[in-house]
């Protein structure tokens, strides 16, 4: 199986997540400066937390975790709060903290280095991770505790364009996630297999909160998403002003999918958004909850343990987890390895 991805260039930037360690969309010290911090009050001799584990922290009987998420205006950050409430809340000797980020690419690079212990990454990039394909030689030790939820290709545009189809926005501005997330990459594998990049488009990178705010003031054309539905900056933006969803050909969708073997064909159903009608074919592919091939394996039995008795009511925090309940979506037909401690409980529990 190859990567849907080539070398792209990069794309206009608008969007920088963190300066000097502090998140500027939520604020919050970033994990690396608040182990600097808690380094220092150990030499100052100050109280630290007793214990620890491989993986993550420990605050006397409490493992302390962190998971990485993406920008506050998409699913995949919505899904990471969501996991990380639900995680503690269903075990007890866990805590899961969230940090936002870029999306999948610095997600991975984030668990790599140890800044995070989780990690949410879109099926397409882990891949590309796991394999040393695109930006990650030497590969990448990467392991699926399980699936979230689906990514799917949203294409937006003000109802009062004259745009219906993708192959429509010829010269078009287009915001496409931050750089190097999936979101911008999936962007560009359509647009490349559709000869879009050929007609004068030009990718903005920005968050998707951002990218919707953009829109409905009239600096971009479209905005491109490829996450969970619904996209929760977008609904607010379809609230505010009517908006449609562009269109792929059969032909079109039949294309992307041969030259993107990860992807696969699914659904935008009517009423996903304000205003929206009619049922929408595109593609999509799994949202992965990722950690490092290091994580003890008891510890990976245990999340996953507690992610599987949580799992049928994660649609309750958002639409887009919904097939979380589906036990063969959980844990089957993942392009990654699963790591040994969540197999041997899918194994367990007769998932597998």
């Amino acid at each position: 199986m190859s990567s849907p991805w080539e070398q792209f260039p990069r794309a206009e930037g608008c969007c920088p997540p963190h300066q000097g360690g502090i998140c500027l969309r939520t604020g919050q010290i970033c994990r690396k400066a608040l182990l600097a911090l808690t380094l220092l009050g150990t030499l100052a001799g100050c109280g630290a937390p007793s214990g620890s584990s491989s993986s993550g922290e420990s605050e006397g009987d409490l493992i302390l975790l962190t998971i990485g998420t993406a920008d506050s205006g998409g699913t995949m950050y919505q899904a990471g709060s969501a996991l990380a409430q639900a995680i503690t809340q269903e075990d007890h000797s866990i805590k899961v903290n969230i940090s936002a980020s870029t999306g999948s690419g610095m997600n991975v690079r984030s668990l790599e280095s140890g800044e995070v212990d989780l990690a949410l990454v879109s099926g397409d990039m882990a891949y590309a991770a796991v394999n040393g394909q695109d930006e990650f030689q030497p590969p990448v030790e990467l392991r699926a505790i399980g699936a979230v939820y689906s990514s799917v290709s949203n294409w937006v545009v003000p109802a009062s364009s004259g745009y219906t189809y993708v192959h429509d926005l010829t010269g078009a501005r287009i915001g496409a996630g931050p750089q190097g997330s999936t979101t911008e990459l999936s962007a560009r594998a359509a647009a490349a297999s559709l000869s879009l990049e050929e007609q004068g488009i030009t990718f903005v990178n920005c968050s998707l909160g951002d990218g919707a705010e953009m829109l409905g003031k009239g600096e971009l054309d479209a905005v491109h998403a490829f996450t969970g539905m619904p996209v929760p900056s977008l609904v607010a933006l379809a609230k505010e002003m009517p908006c449609r969803l562009l269109l792929y050909t059969p032909e079109e969708l039949e294309t992307i999918l041969e030259k993107n073997p990860v992807y696969f064909p699914t659904q935008i159903p009517a009423g996903t958004y304000p205003g929206q009608e009619d049922t929408v074919d595109t593609f999509g592919v799994k949202c992965l909850l990722c950690v490092s091939s290091s994580m003890p394996e008891d510890l990976a039995y245990q999340l996953t343990q507690a992610i599987w008795n949580v799992s049928g009511r994660m649609g309750d925090y958002s639409p887009a987890m919904d097939d979380m309940a589906q036990p063969d979506f959980l844990c089957q037909d993942l392009p990654i390895p699963l790591h040994p401690g969540a197999e041997r409980f899918y194994q367990e529990a007769g998932a597998l």
